[in-house]
């Protein structure tokens, strides 16, 4: 049975970040994958400039297009808005391809991948945490369950899941090149066409992906508004597509995301941004801290993350819920806000993504020329 000082269970951004700056230090790590490498993962691959940064990532290496601009449309007030960056402010990506250069940095720094390798059991007894996979028994002295939002490591480990997960749709969509001409310059976000969520199209080298998403728990007629958003856009369906419908997890488990030997990290954890349900930035965050818990924890690694985690990430999600909670359930205040200082709300979010800073200082900055 083969020992490591911590095996990390998800080959994804925040399990690649994890096992990358753990290597680093020295560690001895083992970065199981219960799938061959490269493999397709539903998302829709748009990295903001806050995760290239989290993850040491160069747009230009690890993208389809790179884009210095988004376009934010909300539809129930008949406004555009436009976030602007001088540098790339969303990187358009396939998950294939951003996962697999994650991971050879991993493996680069140090770290041992173990591929098509499903854990399917632990036991844990106050020592090394034993893992179960589909080849063989291994132990290690830390464990980082980064295996996403269905990941089935926490609860094997006992958490209890209350995550708040909603659903989302999106196509892998083929267009004829006049209808790729109309999207390929810049993402947009279109607020005010689905019911308590919003619509996207990100345009990726030959297809878009375009997709729907609701943040209430188990919405329905997901594909009937997809269709709906289509239609207003004039984008055919085109036979060639692919439909991949997830679930993101928007708001974290209610207890602590360390606990022994164990810890959390990414969809595992429930830490995507509850504003966008972008997972990519604070899955890597995640990865960073846990990282450097383990190194740095000395004798109470699981205390060290919990604490990290409450200072650097629960602030920022707990703004970011009731932002959410504005903007998505709240129609007649936001329209109203956006109103009065839409360009403005829309710039801060652009610093927000490029991560200058957080969702806390939006008021500030977007309101205080209206304040006497």
């Amino acid at each position: 049975m083969k020992h490591y000082d911590v095996a990390v269970v998800g080959g994804g951004p925040a399990g690649a970040a994890t096992a990358r700056e753990l290597s680093r230090q020295g560690v001895r790590v083992a970065l199981l994958e219960r799938e061959r490498l490269p493999r397709y993962k539903t998302c829709g691959g748009g990295l903001v400039h806050r995760a290239l940064r989290y993850g040491e990532l160069d747009a230009s290496t690890v993208a389809e297009r790179v884009c210095n601009s988004a376009a934010l449309y909300l539809h129930d007030i008949g406004k555009r808005f436009t976030a602007r960056s001088d540098f790339p402010l969303i990187a358009l990506t396939m998950r294939d391809r951003l996962d697999y250069q994650l991971v050879e940095m991993a493996t680069a720094a140090g770290a041992e991948l173990l591929t098509s390798c499903r854990v399917t059991g632990l036991e844990q007894d106050g020592g090394p945490v034993r893992l179960v996979t589909e080849y063989g028994a291994l132990t290690a002295d830390y464990l980082v369950a980064a295996d996403g939002a269905l990941g089935e490591v926490a609860k094997l480990a006992g958490w209890q899941d209350d995550r708040h997960m909603i659903p989302a749709l999106e196509y892998e969509l083929p267009v004829e090149d006049h209808v790729m001409e109309r999207f390929a310059h810049e993402p947009r976000f279109d607020v005010g066409t689905i019911p308590l969520g919003y619509a996207w199209v990100f345009p990726k080298a030959s297809h878009l992906s375009v997709g729907v998403l609701s943040v209430q728990r188990g919405a329905r007629a997901l594909r009937e508004h997809f269709e709906r958003y289509l239609s207003l856009l004039g984008i055919p369906l085109d036979a060639r597509a692919t439909r991949h419908g997830y679930v993101i997890p928007v708001r974290p488990r209610s207890r602590l995301l360390a606990r022994g030997r164990i810890l959390l990290v990414g969809d595992a954890a429930g830490l995507a941004d509850p504003v966008t349900a972008e997972g990519i930035s604070f899955a890597l965050k995640s990865g960073l801290l846990a990282a450097r818990a383990v190194a740095e924890g000395g004798g109470d690694v699981a205390a060290a993350y919990n604490a990290a985690v409450l200072r650097e990430l629960y602030p920022e999600l707990k703004t970011g819920r009731f932002l959410a909670h504005l903007v998505y359930r709240r129609p007649m205040l936001r329209s109203a806000l956006f109103r009065a200082a839409g360009q403005r709300l829309t710039n801060a979010l652009t610093h927000v993504f490029r991560g200058e800073y957080g969702y806390h200082d939006i008021p500030a900055r977007a309101f205080r020329k209206l304040v006497p």
